[in-house]
């Protein structure tokens, strides 16, 4: 009668159990990676993302396979890192808010208008995959989202003057808002439409491509222009997962990312413009904020998201990477 050896009988049923295949040279069929995103499907923020993975799973067919799997339905917004790490899932769309621990990855809002192809050539895919590697076990793969963000008010305003505004903001915003004299207020999305019907706040920052569909637009008058923000978010991968592809692989992983990125400019440029349309025949105005005050809250941004963003939270690399970015800083 043959022995078993019980340990390894364990480990293989547990393996079985969590869905992993240990590796096989005889194996066949592609590789399979799981997706995630940090907002539900239906959103737009999304939409280049999920062509990234439509493009892979059709240049990559019987080699590789990317299968969705779900948005913060599955694994919560703020809570996706975790289990990214520990290799859960294999990928995620997240915005670099959401993502607590690597405060670094906020180095992508300080391009002021640098496109996501031309972060990548400055370098910073490179600096920013080396630190999230080293402290998360994760590898970044690109910016597969970029977007304005303007402020939106219940009634005008004669200046960039913000004293005693109660304003709805998160904290990438707050250096500008509060340099600016605001009150900022932390209300969930959920709840700023009934906050701003009651007067808790008189208006908020936020994206410029969605204020008409969650119903925003109802309680404001007045569209701040230019954007006072560009933000890019990013594609996070598990470290180990990228890794053990092949290098033919890997180089599809990202060679797709680099075409998306040329692509997300335009994409979103145009969501806008569509946005701008409904915003006007509901009768917003737009007001407009001189080059002067562009100035100024340009150079807030810069200096306080380099002290809250980089140097503070992160002693080792934040300063490596204000010097990277110091080329897209405001003169």
């Amino acid at each position: 009668m043959k022995r078993i050896n019980f340990r390894l009988a364990l480990a293989a049923g547990l393996l079985f159990a969590a869905g992993i295949s240990q590796p096989n040279a005889q194996q066949s069929g592609p590789v399979v990676l799981r997706a995630v995103t940090a907002w539900d499907k239906s959103i737009l923020f999304v939409d280049k993302y999920m062509d990234w993975i439509k493009r892979v799973n059709e240049k990559g067919a019987g080699k590789i396979r990317i299968d969705y799997t779900g948005g913060p339905e599955v694994f919560p917004s703020f809570e996706q890192l975790e289990p990214l790490k520990r290799g859960v899932f294999s990928t995620v769309v997240t915005s670099t808010a959401y993502m607590g621990a690597l405060p670094e990855l906020n180095a992508t809002w300080l391009g002021f208008g640098a496109t996501p192809a031309e972060l990548r050539a400055s370098g910073l895919v490179a600096a920013l995959d080396k630190v999230v590697r080293e402290k998360a076990g994760v590898t970044l793969l690109g910016f597969p989202l970029q977007m304005r963000f303007n402020v939106y008010l219940k009634r005008p305003l004669p200046s960039a003057d913000l004293t005693g505004v109660k304003l709805r903001t998160t904290p990438v915003y707050d250096p500008v808002l509060r340099g600016l004299g605001a009150v900022t207020v932390t209300v969930p999305p959920a709840e700023l439409l009934t906050a701003l019907e009651t007067g808790v706040v008189d208006g908020f920052a936020w994206p410029s491509l969605a204020v008409i569909a969650p119903g925003y637009a109802r309680a404001i008058k007045y569209k701040v222009t230019p954007p006072w923000w560009i933000g890019t978010d990013v594609a996070l991968m598990n470290a180990a997962a990228y890794d053990k592809l092949s290098p033919d692989l890997q180089k599809l992983l990202t060679d797709t990312m680099i075409e998306i990125e040329k692509e997300v400019p335009a994409y979103y440029g145009s969501k806008e413009k569509a946005e701008d349309a409904g915003l006007e025949k509901m009768g917003v105005q737009y007001l407009s904020t001189s080059d002067a005050e562009m100035i100024r809250i340009k150079k807030l941004h810069w200096e306080g998201g380099v002290q809250t963003f980089l140097l503070k939270p992160s002693p080792k690399y934040g300063a490596q990477l204000a010097e990277l970015m110091k080329r897209f800083a405001p003169k």
